[in-house]
This record gives C-alpha cells, sequence and structure tokens, in this order.
C-alpha cells in the first residue's frame, strides 16, 4: 500500500507540472548547492536564498588606496581642520598613508558590489574611509585618529552599507576602543560620520625605543532595497603606518613617523638675523651643513656640559680670535655660531669660522644683504654671525623645541630648512 501511495503522489506532482506548463508558469528553480566566489571584487560572502531569489547571490568589499579624486569627491569639511594629520589627507604623492615625521593620514577607499547570478555586479556603493592622526594629540607616547568616512556614490539598489572600524598595533603597544564604540555606523546615499577616534599608547620604557605597526579591521554589511534575507557581514583588514616610540629624548615618552628624516624650520620673519646667517652658510661653505645630503647629526649630551657651553666658547670666545661683539653696530649684538655647538658638526674653533653681519634693508631680511666681516677659505667650516641677542635666543629656543617635537635622538641627523 505505501508503495501504491507514492507512485500515486508521483503522478499528481507530474500532473501539476504539466498544469503550470499548460498556463505558461515555470517550476522553481533549485537553489544551487555550492557558488564559486566572483573574482575582482574582494572579499565576497554568498547571500542567503531568500537574498538569491531577487538577484542577489553575493556581496562583495574590496578595499583600495583613495585616489585624490576620491577625496576631492568629499565634502569640503573633509579637507578642513586643525589637524596636521588631516593636510597629510589631501597628499596623493605617497601612496595611502601620506605623512611627515609628526603626522600621517590612513586613507583606503572601501567599495560595496553586489553580485548577481550571473556573476555580474548589480549594484555598488564607495566609502571614503580617513583617519588622521597628529603624534601630540595625547600626552606622552600616545596619539589618537580621527576617523571620517563618507559615502561618494550607490546605486539605488542598495538601501545602505554598514562599517565597523577597529585596530589593532604591534610591539610595545596597546590599541583603544573600537571605532564609534564599536558599533557598525550606517551609511546611506549622501551621507557621512566624522565622529569617530581610533587610540593607541605605548609603554616604551625610559631610555629605550619599540617600532610598532598599524592594522585596522572592517567588517561590513550591504543592506539591499529588496529582498528580506540575512545580510552578512565581510572582513577585511589593511595595513596602516609604522610609528617609532621612545623615552631617550626630553623628560617624556614620545612618537613620531618612521622613515622621515627629523628637520628644525626657521622663518626668516621670525628669526630675521639669526635665520639668514644659517642660510648664507648653508649657500656660501663648501660643505652646505643642514642641507638634503649634508645633514647635521644632534650632539650628545655631556652631563658636565649640558647646554654645550664649552664647544660653543671655543667657536665664539676663545683666543686668538675672540667674537667681536658689538663691531658692526647690530643692537644687542650676540654671537651665534652655525653648525649649532649642539651638532656633531658644531664646536669648532673660531679662527677656523667665517664671521659675518646679517642686515635688514628696506624692512627685508635677505641673504644678498649679508656683509663679510672676516673672510677665510671657502672651506670653513663655519660661520659666526652678528645677530641681535634676542633672535639669537628665540632661535636657540626653536633647536630645542625641535628636538623634542621630532624625537631628535643623539646622533641622529636632521635636516635645517630656512623659509619666509
Amino acid at each position: 500500500m505505501k508503495h501504491l501511495k507514492r507512485g500515486l503522489a508521483a503522478i499528481a506532482s507530474l500532473a501539476l507540472t504539466a498544469a503550470l506548463c499548460a498556463v505558461g508558469a515555470e517550476p522553481a528553480a533549485a537553489l544551487p548547492t555550492s557558488r564559486t566566489a566572483p573574482q575582482g571584487h574582494g572579499t565576497c560572502t554568498p547571500t542567503d536564498p531568500e537574498l538569491l531569489r531577487q538577484g542577489t547571490a553575493w556581496t562583495c568589499i574590496k578595499l583600495g588606496p583613495a585616489p585624490a579624486s576620491a577625496v576631492a569627491a568629499a565634502p569640503a569639511r573633509a579637507r578642513a581642520g586643525n589637524n596636521p594629520g588631516a593636510d597629510q589627507c589631501l597628499k596623493d604623492d605617497q601612496g595611502d598613508i601620506p605623512s611627515i615625521r609628526t603626522a600621517y593620514c590612513t586613507k583606503y577607499l572601501a567599495e560595496y558590489v553586489t553580485i548577481g547570478e550571473d556573476n555580474k555586479a548589480n549594484g555598488h556603493a564607495q566609502v571614503l574611509v580617513l583617519a588622521a592622526a597628529a603624534m601630540n594629540s595625547l600626552p606622552k607616547a600616545a596619539w589618537a585618529e580621527e576617523v571620517r568616512v563618507y559615502t561618494l556614490s550607490m546605486t539605488p539598489n542598495i538601501a545602505y552599507v554598514t562599517l565597523q572600524l577597529s585596530s589593532t598595533c604591534s610591539g610595545q603597544c596597546t590599541a583603544g576602543p573600537l571605532a564609534w564604540g564599536g558599533n557598525p555606523v550606517q551609511l546611506k546615499a549622501g551621507q557621512a560620520r566624522e565622529d569617530g577616534q581610533l587610540s593607541y599608547s605605548s609603554s616604551v620604557g625610559k631610555g629605550f625605543d619599540t617600532m610598532i605597526n598599524i592594522y585596522y579591521h572592517i567588517n561590513g554589511t550591504i543592506k539591499t532595497t529588496t529582498g528580506t534575507g540575512v545580510h552578512r557581514n565581510t572582513s577585511l583588514n589593511w595595513f596602516g603606518p609604522t610609528v617609532r616610540c621612545d623615552d631617550k629624548v626630553g623628560q617624556w615618552a614620545g612618537c613620531i613617523v618612521n622613515g622621515h628624516t627629523a628637520n628644525v624650520t626657521f622663518h626668516r620673519s621670525k628669526y630675521k638675523g639669526a635665520a639668514i646667517a644659517y642660510e648664507w652658510a648653508q649657500i656660501h661653505l663648501l660643505s652646505h651643513p643642514g642641507t638634503p645630503g649634508n645633514l647635521l647629526n644632534r650632539w650628545y649630551v655631556d652631563p658636565l656640559d649640558p647646554k654645550a657651553k664649552n664647544r660653543r666658547a671655543l667657536t665664539c670666545d676663545r683666543a686668538p680670535y675672540a667674537f667681536p661683539h658689538g663691531a658692526t653696530g647690530i643692537p644687542k649684538d650676540s654671537c651665534d655660531e652655525y653648525p649649532f655647538a649642539k651638532t656633531t658638526q658644531g664646536g669648532n674653533p673660531g679662527q677656523q669660522c667665517i664671521d659675518i653681519t646679517p642686515r635688514e634693508v628696506g624692512g627685508v631680511w635677505d641673504v644678498a644683504n649679508v656683509q663679510v666681516d672676516r673672510g677665510t677659505p671657502p672651506n670653513a667650516p663655519c660661520i659666526r654671525a652678528h645677530v641681535n641677542e634676542d633672535d639669537n635666543e628665540l632661535a636657540g629656543t626653536e633647536y630645542g623645541n625641535a628636538v623634542l617635537s621630532d624625537r631628535i635622538y643623539e646622533g641622529e641627523p636632521f635636516q635645517v630648512i630656512i623659509d619666509p
């Protein structure tokens, strides 16, 4: 009897199929038990049967460097702010992590794609991800990134996408909480979120340094306008910058972006005769001290002479050519040596230096107005300049500040930049 019932059920099924065909309907296609992931769209996740019936077989996310056009397509406010890392976001000549020694911007373009059963894209959205950091944004060996995300484009078949962002770091480093408290942000067409933050801190010990690598992790989903199936997360990772943290410079530990030459910058308008003296030496001395390819090196700190007074005295005060204070009529005249006494290249005997007097002419400080007072051969290793004492001390303070802000180690090379 059981066999008879199964046979009758099969006959009824065939009859129903024939009836459906007679009125123009087709039997539902069987869902594939396995699918081959489409290529070229990043990391792809197969959808469930409900979404598949609605034409979405895969949801994919791909990460890539954000070109200048992507940053330009973001709202103007994305390119504004007091964070020097945000300035790096505008650069298009340093790949996906443009940086200077004291700031960086990680910028990526996340592309969300829906794929049909034919393995062809039938929808997409683009989200720009910016993480801009200043290395002094938090006290001591810690810093924070301002995270901003912008929806640049989205096709009508996508209702919204989500993005959850976190990070980890290697070495003596601890990463802070996930951006937005770990909650995925929801982004519709034209929407943005500019209030995310990621942070890091290093436990580097006194007298030591450590190299730190940062890694970012994204979870994302795509919600289509049709279909009620489950939208699964797609996870992606990408590399961030390499950071050097140390407790070898100054009173507190600190960090810089690795791979950049340190620099000390002097503005002519602020440091006046001092800046002009250094610029003149860079141009006229055969060693071109402090210029690219001719960098200066920070002198070690002598515990018996921490301010390098003896090295400066050797250049300015000792016989047979002690510096002639007041000889050229400069108010509050002082001896400003270059290369600096606190560099390996400084501390030269005064008789080996060229004496010069920078002057302001018509309200302008320019190397063309420098007077040479006592000339020695052009292969002289140093200059001594008649500079107003206030400008001299101000320039010395700038050098000390740069040692701290750029975390310049003893012996480490650095460039001296003279600008307006």
